[in-house]
């Protein structure tokens, strides 16, 4: 008796991690591009960076941002590389906030020119990235129970 198996056609189903990266992807992209218009202008009288709805911007560091976005673009076309992309946000933005704690306590040695509203956003950003890097994957099974899906 031969065994009958149904092949699914179509397009792969698209995942929530890929979602994310794509979103994430894009906010980073906009985060970074936003930051270039002030972080132009010369420093203030104070020696302060121009900021930007209260946060420091920095070419350097605004560029790391745009390309993070292109990267999350990238990777979230499979499963796999959205999770990577998770892990890529996440330690990242945790350099971003320990370099911003140390520029915070030292404006002398802060090459990125964070303030604590810079290090708050890195922070987010690293957050979401560890939800993008371990929050598993569930799968609907019909007629079943949620199962793990393979990443």
């Amino acid at each position: 008796m031969a065994e009958s198996t149904t092949q699914r056609t179509g397009p792969a189903p698209v995942l929530w991690i890929q979602i994310g990266a794509l979103v994430l992807g894009t906010l980073m992209f906009l985060y970074g591009l936003v930051g270039f218009w002030p972080s132009f202008a010369p420093a203030g009288p104070d020696g302060q960076q121009s900021t930007l709805l209260g946060i420091e911007c920095n070419a350097l560091r605004c560029a790391l941002q745009v390309l993070l976005g292109v990267i999350g673009w990238a990777a979230a076309s499979r499963a796999p590389a959205a999770r990577g992309y998770g892990w890529l946000l996440a330690v990242v933005n945790a350099v971003f906030v320990v370099v911003g704690i140390i520029g915070v306590a030292n404006p002398d040695a802060d090459p990125l020119a964070m303030n604590v509203p810079a290090v708050v956003v890195a922070g987010a950003f690293a957050l979401l990235g560890l939800v993008l890097a371990l929050v598993p994957l569930r799968r609907q099974i019909p007629g079943g129970d949620d199962v793990p899906a393979e990443d």
